[in-house]
């Protein structure tokens, strides 16, 4: 994973200077943008870290940039900063998602304390998500019998139960569960029930016996 960057968004540039500095003083990485369009354009949001974007700004208001950031569905922790008591804003900004809200001049302690919070929500986020993809990725590459499988093995079915309810023989089930341990990496059913949650599949499904042989096509 790429370490985590904090983009500042201000259309000052003394202002994005010294607290780049701060923050690179503190080993930080910074990259800094002198108007919400600029950030839009050009920033990698699929990059953890997150922004400190001042809330008034020619071209795109800080929210501007927040709610277009939200449309495009980028995950980034924001810090609003302002020189002006705008309770209206705050509110506005704090119900579309934005973590917390600044008043100018900030303490650099405020702001060093503030960043670390944000960019470690943003590098426990990436890496859930991260950890829920390889997950789901291992679990697209079965077959859908070798999903019906192990659906029955996490709900605790013995070989020979599972053999009765899918109509096999207990030694194809137990050829079945032996390439789900290989294919996945797990060792039991506990570790391929941990699998399968991390991924998600087991609050999608409710545990519905039929899941799998329903939704997905035998290959």
């Amino acid at each position: 994973m790429l370490d985590p960057i904090i983009r500042i968004v201000d259309d000052e540039k003394e202002v994005r200077d010294s607290r780049s500095f701060l923050l690179r003083l503190n080993g930080w990485n910074t990259v800094c943008y002198e108007d919400g369009l600029e950030f839009l354009e050009h920033d990698d949001f699929e990059r953890p870290g997150c922004v400190i974007l001042d809330l008034r700004m020619p071209k795109l208001t800080g929210l501007e940039v927040m709610l277009e950031l939200k449309r495009k569905g980028a995950a980034l922790p924001i810090v609003f900063v302002t020189g002006h008591a705008d309770v209206d804003s705050a509110v506005l900004a704090f119900k579309e998602g934005a973590f917390d809200f600044l008043k100018k001049p900030i303490k650099p302690e405020i702001l060093l304390e503030t960043v670390k919070k944000l960019s470690d929500y943003c590098v426990r986020d990436w890496e859930e998500k991260a950890s829920k993809q390889h997950c789901s990725d291992l679990i697209e590459g079965l077959t859908a019998r070798e999903m019906s499988v192990a659906h029955l093995v996490i709900s605790g079915l013995s070989n020979k139960e599972i053999a009765a309810e899918l109509d096999l023989a207990e030694q194809s089930v137990k050829i079945y569960r032996s390439n789900l341990c290989h294919k996945l990496n797990v060792k039991n059913a506990l570790e391929l029930k941990a699998l399968f949650d991390a991924a998600g599949v087991l609050d999608n499904d409710k545990y519905d016996p039929n899941f799998f042989t329903k939704t997905l096509i035998l290959k």
